[in-house]
């Protein structure tokens, strides 16, 4: 296993574990069956780096993540946008921006 696979595949595996998505999950939203996703994040297969865009997108990071770049302020706000342009209607983005603000509030430092 080379460092570079190594590399890839834990970050492959941080990002999915961060999102809450299992192997199998991953698996058929990437379109690869799990053992190929075990392969990967384990060092074990290489992943063609057209795929990297495809994995990237569904765990929501820069596709410099996943040769080291932790995530920023800036990639964070990207990713929320990102997600928020995926809702559907005007309903579930308003309710998106409520929810936002309450846990904005809810985890307000200032004292009331």
């Amino acid at each position: 296993m080379t460092n570079a696979l190594a590399l890839i595949g834990a970050r492959i595996r941080q990002a999915r574990e961060k999102i809450g998505l299992s192997q199998e999950a991953f698996a058929e939203a990437v379109g690869k069956d799990q053992t190929a996703i075990s392969q990967y994040e384990n060092g074990l297969r290489k992943l063609p780096a057209v795929e990297l865009i495809r994995f990237a997108e569904v765990l929501i990071v820069p596709v410099s993540y996943f040769f080291g770049e932790d995530m920023t302020l800036d990639s964070l706000d990207q990713l929320m946008l990102t997600e928020f342009r995926k809702l559907p209607t005007i309903e579930a983005k308003q309710a998106a921006v409520q929810i936002v603000r309450l846990l904005r509030e809810s985890t307000d430092t200032d004292t009331r």
